[in-house]
């Protein structure tokens, strides 16, 4: 990986081309030593291993003479890997407006998806123990035997050697230049490197012969608009745009991911979360559980006093004059320690009726957004990933330029692609809407106008909220308005993420896809598709960069 994918910035120059070579000297040699000492690990754990199978053997065949006796019950069998286990949930809680009349918005604005309570970012976490449960009878757990020790043993043996060749045959990447951004302060391995690739080149041969460039065509071409993920073809880049595909994630109900998750049989890539300016856990322990388990976080900052009775809305003006600062400083410090990379909005669809010049200006809105990046970077929060977020709605394109925060102070832009068919907040929602159609206008808007007002087109694309309440007249289409996402999407090569928006706003707008067994199949089936399944090798690749970029930052902090 590097600072962009593969497809933008082609194969390295001939004037770096002795650098690369000693740099991919060396990247062959460590593997090398890996390798062979994963093998040496593999044969001193083998050999270890004898002594416990020769027990095993005398311990089975001395069983032979004893009476037989049944052994403990199997534990049940895992479960879905990556997944939380389910727990006592807060109240519903979602994106939507807490004033249930603004929900409609002005004429001609589709009412807003939300709840009837304004959401709250997983605060309300219950106390969470890691001590293992006792065996119900009260009794301690019997001891291993000598023949699982030595089965144990073995398997050990034979991971080793498997990781050993498995380091061999997949690489191991060097950690890419944008991850040392993460970690402000920490002399990356390429910084500690630049000396000896700045060594002047060896004298050319007497022949005048020169090393050949770099053939462009033996580069890995990334996977390119619409085309599905392929393994080494896809790569993430600093802000987390996948070259090929897209990310697949939610606003889960009632915080917690993992019925959406055993149903579709996989893990989210993006949980959605919701946290006011004036809080400092941020992110929380359950959202750094989340993160730990493989998931990135995407937190929407709200301008509410969440911590007050009724979190009541905030002046983007108290914001800019730092009345929260001490708030924020507490946030970026807490992203920052999180190390890996987490997406951040502050106040999403500002164009939606509820905020639009009703909690400052737009030029008010712009500077307190401003403010609030400067801050995280000033503290440290260089793996923030800042995604502006609209609503969508045609009707409110034109608020959109004087909302731009700029290039600089943005990363991923953001909007909500719904149909309310038969909502009672949407009385006059007699129509379907597709997800492609509900997701078009602002694209080809972000495309074709955006750039008349400085906004950048090459931005990827995350569908922040997306979903359809169940369609009474024809079941199977709620199915199949899940179902085309994907095909959707692979025509919009900008698009890299789309979450569900998985809430209810009235007993007529219930967007839960697990109370209505058509949007249950069409979801589990969207899922599924390779274009919303990126590659294990991308998110091992981010996964070991952050790995070992933490592990300099500890090493360098040591030596201070």
């Amino acid at each position: 990986m590097g600072e962009q994918y593969r497809a933008r910035h082609g194969a390295p120059s001939q004037a770096t081309g002795g650098a690369t070579s000693r740099r991919a000297g060396r990247r062959t040699m460590r593997r090398r030593v890996l390798r062979a000492g994963g093998v040496l690990m593999a044969l001193a754990v083998a050999a270890a291993a004898v002594p416990a199978i020769r027990e095993a053997i005398g311990a089975e065949t001395a069983a032979l003479t004893r009476p037989f006796s049944p052994s403990p019950a199997a534990s049940p069998p895992a479960g879905l890997q990556g997944t939380t286990s389910p727990e006592s949930a807060a109240p519903s809680v979602g994106p939507g407006d807490p004033d249930p009349a603004a929900a409609s918005g002005p004429p001609g604005e589709p009412g807003r998806p939300g709840s009837t309570a304004p959401a709250d970012g997983l605060e309300q976490d219950r106390p969470q123990t890691d001590t293992p449960a006792a065996p119900a009878s009260g009794e301690p757990s019997p001891a291993p035997s000598a023949t699982a020790t030595a089965t144990a043993t073995a398997t050990a043996t034979a991971t080793a050697a498997a990781e050993a060749e498995e380091a061999e045959s997949s690489g191991l990447p060097d950690v890419p230049d944008w991850v040392w951004d993460w970690f402000p302060g920490v002399e990356s391995e390429q910084e500690q490197e630049q000396e000896e690739a700045e060594e002047p080149e060896p004298a050319p041969s007497p022949t005048g012969a020169q090393d050949p460039s770099p053939d462009p065509s033996a580069q890995p071409s990334p996977a390119g608009p619409g085309s599905d993920p392929e393994g080494d073809d896809c790569e993430v880049s600093r802000i987390l745009e996948p070259s090929c595909g897209v990310w697949w994630g939610a606003s889960p109900w009632q915080n917690d991911p993992a019925p959406l998750e055993e149903a579709a049989g996989r893990p989210m890539d993006i949980v959605y979360t919701w946290h006011g300016v004036d809080q400092t856990d941020v992110p929380n322990r359950r959202e750094r559980r989340l993160a730990a388990e493989g998931r990135f976080i995407h937190v929407n900052i709200e301008a509410r006093a969440f911590e007050r009775s009724g979190r009541p809305a905030l002046e983007y003006s108290d914001i800019i004059a730092g009345d929260y600062d001490d708030a924020l400083t507490a946030q970026a410090r807490g992203i920052a320690e999180l190390g890996s990379p987490m997406f951040v909005t502050f106040d999403h669809e500002a164009d939606a009726q509820k905020r639009y010049n009703r909690r400052g200006t737009p030029d008010e809105f712009v500077g307190a957004w401003r403010h609030i990046v400067d801050l995280y970077r000033r503290n440290g929060a260089g793996n923030a990933v800042f995604v502006w977020n609209v609503t969508g709605w045609p009707g409110n394109l034109d608020r959109l330029p004087g909302l731009w925060p700029g290039n600089d102070h943005v990363d991923w832009i953001s909007w909500e692609a719904y149909n309310m068919t038969g909502c009672e907040l949407q009385p006059t929602w007699d129509h379907v809407v597709s997800f492609e159609e509900a997701m078009a206008p602002a694209y080809e808007w972000i495309q074709n106008e955006g750039p008349k007002h400085g906004i950048d087109p090459a931005k990827p694309v995350m569908i922040g909220e997306m979903g359809t309440v169940p369609i009474a007249d024809d079941p199977q289409a709620t199915a199949q308005w899940y179902a085309d996402i994907p095909e959707a999407v692979r025509k919009y090569e900008r698009v890299r993420a789309v979450k569900l928006w998985d809430g209810t706003t009235a007993p007529s707008c219930d967007f839960r896809v697990l109370e209505n067994e058509h949007a249950r199949r069409g979801f589990v089936t969207a899922g599924r598709d390779p274009y919303v399944n990126i590659p294990d090798q991308a998110r091992e690749a981010i996964a070991d960069a952050v790995k070992r970029a933490h592990r300099a930052r500890t090493r360098a902090e040591g030596q201070d």
